[in-house]
This record gives structure tokens, sequence and C-alpha cells, in this order.
């Protein structure tokens, strides 16, 4: 009997070492699956935005750092050059919790590399990223990401030198400035009361170039004139210069819209803009606020990246006809009676008979063909070094976008479409997308005068 309980209790004191034992592997389970996730060994994630070869005066860089693991528990950011280090950025975050996503999980911050401020020299330099993570792997010290980004640092505006630029312009009127860049830059051209012309390398002369300007109908007088060059790290370089602006007065007219005028017309734009609405007049005056305004902005932008090549030489051709209409004309409209809109009319009209041949001004390649709200059926030539020529109310068009086309080359024909009440051709020259008058274009002694012989 003796024997058989103390069997009995041997059995039982093994089933208790053999449940303490279990209960000893499964906590070290436990303990090393939690360290093992504690201790993840999956390093934060470092994001510099992009950085241009050379930077300026100023520049803004971003940055995003993220771990989705433990969470971050620093981040700092130190700029090196000539063994010497600065600290741009650095931020410690606080422990939120003992398990899981202790730290952010993200980080989004931009720094302003500052050469002033931060007494930096022209020429090369680091910036260092660095970032640690709540991992509790390496004896807690957790997982670090290092990231080098090279820098190269240029604080120096180019050099420019103007050579030549008019003495005189009219309003509507064109002209050149020439000017010297002896680095390279990334763009360069002249700034006139605001609105900048961009330059063109001058073919046989080693770092001339040439901006073809222009001057607005309407302005009176230019209070800033410069030439302006910007580099690869954005710094410019500036030379100012003077201009006397001649005045010139426009011919004024009043231009009577009969029913018949609307009754014919009205029809033709509903297609194009069924948004008009109101009486037929109300419908004209839409058409010759709204409609052309939105018209002339989406020319300008037509003419906002210009060839650089100068495919034009010589006099622009005239078309062969009676003028009926003049650059810079005041028009006043009336109906019954009551002035309902004024406009000026930027362009020349030219009558010659119906379906008249529609002829190339000079060599340029076609940008643009195609209804053009009050210009009707239009074609837009690029003529090189910010010059464009404008034909409308065509009746048909013989050209394609692409299509490089010889002075004197057919286009297509006159006609009547957009607002044209009689068949004829509205001419117009365009620099740089500012409308002005062709009358210096058409002739040939003051093209050469005043910007060809320039150019040679």
């Amino acid at each position: 009997m003796r024997t058989l309980s103390s069997g009995r209790g041997s059995r039982s004191r093994g089933n208790g070492r053999g449940i303490l034992i279990g209960l000893l592997v499964l906590i070290l389970l436990a303990a090393g699956v939690l360290l093992v996730y504690l201790a993840e060994r999956e390093p934060p994630v470092i994001t510099p935005a992009p950085v241009a070869g050379v930077l300026g005066v100023s520049t803004p860089l971003g940055f995003q750092v993220s771990d989705h693991r433990s969470g971050l528990q620093q981040v700092k950011v130190v700029l090196t050059q000539n063994n010497q280090s600065k600290v741009l950025f650095a931020k410690r975050f606080e422990r939120t919790t003992w398990i899981g996503q202790i730290g952010p999980e993200t980080l989004s911050e931009e720094i302003i590399l500052d050469t002033g401020k931060l007494q930096l020299e022209d020429g090369p330099a680091q910036l260092i990223f660095t970032a640690v993570d709540y991992s509790l792997w390496g004896f807690g010290a957790g997982n670090a990401t290092r990231v080098v980004v090279d820098l190269n640092f240029d604080t120096q505006p180019p050099h420019v030198v103007r050579l030549d630029s008019p003495r005189y312009i009219r309003p509507g009127g064109a002209g050149i400035v020439m000017y010297k860049i002896t680095e390279e830059v990334a763009q360069h051209g002249v700034n006139i009361n605001g609105y900048f012309h961009p330059g063109f390398p001058v073919a046989g002369k080693e770092d001339v170039y040439g901006a073809i300007i222009a001057l607005p109908f309407d302005s009176s007088e230019i209070n800033d004139a410069h030439v302006v060059a910007i580099d690869l790290a954005g710094n410019a370089g500036k030379a100012p210069f003077g201009m006397i602006v001649k005045n010139k007065t426009f011919k004024h007219d009043t231009i009577n819209i009969p029913d018949s005028f609307l009754s014919l017309k009205i029809p033709e734009f509903s297609q194009y803009y069924p948004e008009m609405t109101g009486e037929s007049i109300e419908q004209f005056v839409y058409i010759n606020t709204k409609v052309r305004k939105d018209n002339r902005d989406a020319i300008a932008k037509l003419c906002m990246n210009p060839m650089a090549e100068k495919l034009w030489s010589g006099r622009f051709n005239r078309m062969a006809g009676a003028g009926r209409a003049g650059y810079a004309d005041h028009r006043n409209y009336v109906y019954k009676g009551k002035t309902v809109d004024k406009q000026v009319h930027l362009g020349m009209d030219i009558a010659s008979v119906r379906h008249a041949p529609v002829k190339a001004a000079n060599k340029g390649k076609v940008v643009f063909t195609n209804y053009l709200g009050i210009y009707g059926n239009m074609v837009l030539l690029d003529h090189g070094t910010g010059v464009f020529t404008l034909y409308s109310h065509m009746s048909q068009i013989g050209v394609v976008p692409g299509d490089i086309v010889l002075q004197d080359e057919v286009l297509g024909a006159t006609g009547t479409t957009g607002m044209a009440g009689g068949d004829h051709l509205h001419f117009g020259v365009l620099v740089n997308g500012i409308i002005v008058n062709p009358l210096e274009w058409w002739d040939g002694s003051w093209l050469d005068l005043h910007i060809e012989s320039y150019l040679q």
C-alpha cells in the first residue's frame, strides 16, 4: 500500500513539474515573440525632395521621414561645408506608449537653405539626414538611417551687358534690344513694364543675344525696362535701360449695328457659344466683350513659346487690296442710336475680291488653323524670334499646324467668318503675344534700320 501511495505522489509531483516547465516555456516563447516584436529591424525611411544641380541664395527644401513599425524617436538634419557643421533641424519625440507605434509614423518638414544666414560659401556642401526609431534593437539604441545629399551653391548673378536698345518707341511699335551674357543661363530676355520678351542667340556672334520687344497700343510711359538673365541657381542679373515713348493718336470710328447684321452673325456664333442668352444685341455685346477677350488671351498663349530660329527675312508682304480699317482704331458701337459697346480694332482690314487668296507675309511655321470666335477661321504663323502673323475671317484654310510656308505661299482664302460683315482679311502682327502695328513690318526700310541691321 505504501508503495502504491508513493507512486501516485511521484506522478503528481512529476505532473506538477511538467506543467511548470510548460508554463515557463510558454512564458519564454511569449517573451521571445514580444522581444522580436519590440526589437524589429525595419529602419526609418528618409525621402528628401529632389535637389537642383546648383542652389542659389535661398532655397526651400522639403523632406519626409517615416517609420511604420515602432515609430520615430529622433530626426536630425546637418549641413556640412569646409569641415564645419550646422544643425538645420533637430527633433526628439516623446514616448507615447510602451508597445506598438511608440513614436509618430511620419514627419514632413521644410528647411530653408539661406546662404546668408548660414554663412555658406559658393561651392560644394553636404546635407546629412539621420533618423532613429523606437525599436529595442541594438540594446535599445533603435534602427538608424543616414542619407547624404550633395549640394552645390552659387550665389553670384550672371553678368549682363546691354549692347544696344531703342531710344524711342511708339505705342504699338517694336524694336530690338541687344545684349551679351558670358555664362550658361536658364532664361534670358527683356522685361518691359513687367512683360517678358524672351531673347534668342544671334547667329555668328558669340555670347550675343537679341530680344524683339513691343509696346501695347495703350501704353503711355515705360516704368521699368531691363535686360534680365537668370542662371541655373535662380540668381538674376539685370541691365536697366531707358526708352522714350512717342505719343500717337488713333482714329475713332462709330459703327452702327443693324438688325440685319445681327440676324446674319448671331446664328454662326450660337453654335460655338451656346451659353449666350438674351436679345440679339445682348448676345452681340457678349461676343464683342467676353468672347473677344477670351480670343485675345488664347492668341497670346499661342505666342508664349516662339521659335528662336529666325525664319523671316526682309519686309512682310501686304495683301493687295483696299484698307478698310486700321491698327488701334477706337470703335464706338451704336444700336438704334444708343452706344452699346466700345472696343479697339487691333489689326488691319484689307478687302480685295470675294474669296481672294491669302498669302503668307513671310516665311514661317503654321501653329494654329481653326475657328476662333470673333476672328472666325484663322491661321497663325510663327516666324521665329517672337514674331507672329495672324490671318482671320477666312472662308477656307489650306494649311495645317506644323507646315513650314514660304513667303507668298497661299494659306487659304478671304471670307466673312467671325465678326465680319463683308468679305475681307483681318491681318495682324504680334511680338511675343503683343499685337503691334503692321505698318512697321510692311516697311522694309524700317525693318532694316530698327531690327535686321542689328542681327547681321
